[in-house]
């Protein structure tokens, strides 16, 4: 698994061995300390899918790296590191944002309650603001202004390097000698005939001692700015903790009941577990999908695992927020964190033909024009940089010939598609639109070969790259046309993976996606109902979507779809999430055939659809006598028995529920 996390923590500099930019060096090594902490808990938890192992590898290489770092700033010249210092800001935040990216992604793949503890840590890192010394900040000019030749007489290139040390304290024969040791140190690490850069290095390194020797006097002698030393002591000095330079006022923290004690955010969609605690729903499923039984703040056995939402709770954080200016994020979508590269900014100048070699495409357009980017790597991948979507976009639009632009999205498409890393590493959000544009051209000419390759690059970038964000309502409704067209199961694909987020789901309902999957139910093809009914029980899932669909146009269709085997338990599923409403229950008990077709599902062999059978039926007998005496018509006495002896702890307590009411008069 690489370093021990343990022994970076246990090698971390003291706070006061740290020459220069000494406060971001200190949130750093805090930063690292709070990391190591949960790192044996996730080793612990075996993330065993390649994407967990890399994502663990990622973090502790990334603690290394910030070991390094902060050594770098306890060794190094105090002249030189002033000189590097937006080197350091950069590096400093690249690695907060590195951590935080791993941990976001290694919290999906572990159980809720180190998902929890793994939230609260992202939640601490998002509030870390790293910032120059102003004091250092301005030697580092002066530095600077050595090294540009702006100092062109003795006399005032004197006055440079004495200001320089001043503000870094070399201002006595031991700090004198101590920073000519740190410079020939750092020569001395420099490979013979190294490259352009070290080479560049070692010329300031040469410059810089030469300078230390011949105003040495000057600058042990000269007089001392007892303010400005007063004024960086200061500075050094300053408590440093997680919640430094926090942008948001106190009076913005939101109550503490406003947040899920799962995910310590505030909640987007606050549920009501049997319990009586309110969670997120995303957390709060989680929890009871991995097998517990319990409520995870009062550990008190749950009765049953029924989600009320806490419409009550909603109001008042939507209130709260809309007062304080704040927007609350589905947690459902991930955050996507641009981790900048680790090199400098002043990176070669390469081609675009260097990006193509990292992505690993082939290239054969001879007659393309292939302009120029900056090329920065981080962790041998493509940088997460506009430039580099922008060329993609490009090459998409209209760069090559329409042959050429269909294989080149094929090719993208094959590689991200067998590339973890490379889809972590593109941005998309011109690459989006620029496929869609490409998707509407295809559509146009009726090229339905480069209408399925298109189709397959957006369901890669949409399930794989983090891109739903980017899509408009352009892109919902060319999808919704595609559901109907040769290239049905593709954009189902893409339909149902958009599907699974909260927020999307309305965008589908009014893009006209519904009329083309009632359709789809129609036909005769189980593998696109399948995913089409996947679809609509997602849609379903969500209140206000639910209410865009016509059940009662809808319900009938179930019922007959019911009647295979292979589909009934999507159909079941749906009915379910239809039963929330006093008015769709009214149509599930109405319809001819369907409280026969769930009172079926008892006896299937499937657990789920036997529990969501439960809960239609509990619900339409708790609603009224009459739905009650249709129930009983059913048979159902004896399937209800075998399932409060034979279920699971949530099947038996719904089925004696069950049995309880069918007794009552």
């Amino acid at each position: 698994m690489g370093t021990n996390v343990t022994e970076v923590v246990d090698r971390l500099p003291s706070p006061y061995d740290i020459k220069v930019h000494s406060v971001m060096c200190t949130q750093l090594i805090k930063l690292v300390d709070r990391v190591s902490q949960i790192i044996p808990e996730i080793e612990a938890a075996k993330p065993r899918c390649s994407s967990g192992l890399d994502c663990l590898c990622s973090l502790t290489n990334d603690l290394d790296k910030a070991n390094v770092l902060i050594r770098d700033c306890c060794e190094s010249s105090k002249l030189y590191l002033a000189l590097k210092g937006n080197t350091v800001l950069s590096r400093c935040n690249q690695l907060k944002n590195a951590l935080e990216k791993n941990l976001r992604e290694i919290q999906n793949m572990v159980l809720v309650m180190l998902a929890s503890k793994i939230a609260q840590i992202i939640g601490e890192l998002s509030v870390v603001k790293f910032s120059l010394n102003p004091i250092e900040e301005e030697a580092g000019k002066a530095v600077k202004s050595l090294l540009s030749g702006n100092c062109s007489d003795e006399e005032s290139e004197k006055e440079c390097i004495r200001i320089a040390a001043q503000k870094l304290q070399i201002t006595s024969q031991k700090a004198l000698l101590l920073e000519r040791r740190s410079i020939k140190k750092l020569e001395e690490q420099l490979d013979e005939g190294s490259n352009k850069q070290q080479q560049q290095k070692k010329q300031i390194l040469e410059y810089l001692l030469r300078l230390l020797t011949k105003h040495g006097k000057s600058i042990t002698s000269g007089p001392i700015e007892n303010d400005n030393n007063v004024q960086n002591r200061d500075y050094r000095s300053q408590t440093v903790d997680f919640h430094v330079d926090r942008e948001t006022d106190m009076s913005a923290t939101p109550p503490e009941e406003f947040k899920c004690s799962l995910s310590h955010k505030l909640m987007y969609d606050p549920v009501v577990i049997d319990s009586g605690q309110t969670f997120e729903r995303t957390w709060i499923q989680k929890w009871l999908e991995e097998g517990h039984d319990t409520c995870p703040k009062t550990n008190k056995k749950l009765s049953n695992h029924l989600l009320m939402p806490n419409t009550a709770m909603k109001e008042q954080i939507s209130n709260w927020c809309g007062a304080n200016g704040i927007t609350v994020s589905d947690p459902f979508i991930p955050i996507s964190n641009d981790v900048n590269n680790w090199e400098d900014s002043c990176s070669s100048i390469n081609s675009l033909s260097s990006m193509y070699s990292r992505l690993q495409l082939p290239i054969d357009y001879s007659s393309s024009s292939l302009g120029s980017f900056t090329s920065l790597e981080y962790g041998g991948g493509v940088e997460d940089t506009p430039e580099v979507d922008d060329k993609l976009s490009t090459e998409i639009d209209d760069a090559l010939p329409w042959e050429s632009r269909c294989k080149f999205v094929e090719d993208l498409m094959t590689h991200l598609e067998n590339d973890d890393r490379a889809c972590k590493s593109i941005s998309c959000e011109t690459l989006v639109g620029s496929l869609v544009r490409f998707l509407k051209v295809s559509r146009d000419i009726n090229d339905v070969k480069a209408q399925r390759i298109g189709c397959l690059l957006l369901l890669v970038l949409v399930t794989k790259c983090r891109s739903i964000q980017y899509l408009n309502k352009d892109a919902y409704q060319l999808i919704a046309e595609f559901l109907e067209s040769e290239v049905t199961e593709e954009a189902l694909a893409i339909t149902e993976e958009l599907s699974a987020c909260q927020n999307c789901r309305s965008e589908i309902a009014s893009s006209g996606s519904l009329t083309y999957i009632f359709k789809i139910l129609d036909t005769r093809s189980r593998e696109i109902q399948i995913p089409a009914l996947k679809i609509l029980y997602n849609l379903t899932s969500t209140r206000n979507v639910r209410s865009l669909i016509v059940s009662s146009e809808l319900i009938p269709k179930l019922v007959t779809l019911s009647e295979d085997d292979s589909l009934s338990r999507y159909c079941i599923a749906i009915l379910t999430n239809f039963c929330e409403d006093e008015d769709d229950k009214n149509i599930i008990a109405e319809t001819k055939g369907c409280i026969s077709v769930v009172a079926k599902a008892l006896d299937s062999d499937n657990r789920e659809e036997q529990e969501h059978a439960l809960d239609i039926l509990l619900s339409l007998c708790s609603h009224s006598i009459q739905y009650r005496r249709l129930v009983m018509d059913e048979d159902v006495l004896m399937p209800l028995v075998l399932l409060s002896s034979n279920a699971n702890d949530k099947g038996k307590a719904k089925a004696r529920a069950m049995i309880r009411l069918l007794g009552e008069p």
